[in-house]
């Protein structure tokens, strides 16, 4: 049996004010899923411009350097 036929079951045993929340649990963790999941995608360069904008840091005299960053 697999956990979606265990939950189903389990939840049918539950009177309707329960089976709401349980529903609700489960729209929990679906946003909390994908919250997590839009955290780890990087975005476009303009989000991420735009996101370290918002600390006030000015970053136009940086400039990246490979040889640098592998040389630490």
């Amino acid at each position: 049996m697999v956990y979606a036929e265990i939950i189903a079951m389990e939840a049918d045993s539950l009177p309707p004010e329960k089976q709401a929340e349980v529903l609700d649990f489960i729209e929990f963790l679906k946003s909390r899923q994908h919250r997590a999941e839009d955290a780890s995608t990087p975005g476009t360069p303009g989000e991420i411009e735009a996101f370290f904008r918002s600390f006030d840091v000015d970053t136009s005299h940086y400039k990246f350097d490979r040889e640098e960053a592998n040389a630490r």
